[in-house]
């Protein structure tokens, strides 16, 4: 059920360098996968659009949200501090697959996030992380994930586990047998594009979740439209969770 709220900041926890996690009431529960709308809820005009954040977790009625500053927007969400009004428009969105055996999650960057709730959620008997960063001073809540699942770290510059990109390492865990029956992942477009090359290679199911900027969230305003190889999309209504076939040029 879709709800649209004005709740008050539960707390404000620095992360990171540019990210910040964000706890707030919300109901209803959830699913992983999904996504919110979140704008000042204290009736200012500017900016006047919401911003889509995944949702990194929820717990008893609290939601929580891995927000990176990317522009005006997020920067100002950054500067609220506990108490402060929001308006919370969700969930949204389709969600995540949970039939699988053995997951493998994958995440690059801040595409970690919605990756969080989804292997706290699953029902899968095998669950594991790839996931990969710039370098260790750009990573996120490691020791979380941790607590989770088993994570295999990789980053561009070798600072944080392997120095290699997460679809190298997806395609070294293959070859050596271990195999997962999904792949799920979140991240830069290139590295899911990659990740799904690895896939397709050996026969692995793989969903990934886009990111776009969106004007509504329910597919009203169009402004979420992605060109993909395989076909034109709206993230918010058609996922953001898609199959990984839209990496594919139709034939």
């Amino acid at each position: 059920m879709q709800r649209s709220i004005v709740t008050a900041i539960a707390d404000m926890m620095p992360v990171a360098g540019d990210c910040f996690l964000m706890a707030v009431p919300f109901e209803p529960e959830p699913l992983p996968g999904q996504f919110v709308m979140l704008s000042f809820g204290d009736g200012r005009t500017d900016p006047f659009l919401p911003r889509p954040i995944s949702i990194f977790d929820w717990e008893g009625g609290m939601l929580t949200l891995l927000i990176r500053v990317v522009g005006r927007g997020t920067l100002l969400l950054g500067r609220q501090a506990a108490g402060a009004a929001v308006r919370v428009t969700g969930p949204l969105g389709n969600s995540f697959p949970d039939d699988a055996g053995r997951v493998c999650f994958i995440g690059g960057g801040i595409g970690v996030a919605p990756l969080f709730y989804a292997a706290k959620r699953s029902k899968a008997k095998d669950r594991s992380f790839i996931l990969g960063f710039r370098s260790a001073d750009e990573s996120y809540l490691t020791g979380e994930f941790s607590e989770v699942a088993p994570v295999r770290f990789v980053s561009d510059d070798g600072s944080l586990g392997e120095k290699m990109f997460p679809h190298e390492k997806l395609d070294a865990l293959v070859a050596a047998g271990e195999r997962p029956d999904l792949v799920v992942t979140c991240g830069p477009e290139k590295m899911m594009a990659a990740v799904h090359g690895v896939a397709k290679k050996h026969g692995l199911r793989d969903v990934h979740s886009l990111e776009s900027r969106m004007g509504c969230g329910i597919g009203a305003c169009l402004g979420c439209r992605v060109n993909m190889p395989g076909a034109s999309v709206l993230v918010c209504k058609e996922g953001a969770v898609f199959d990984g076939s839209i990496f594919e040029e139709k034939q």
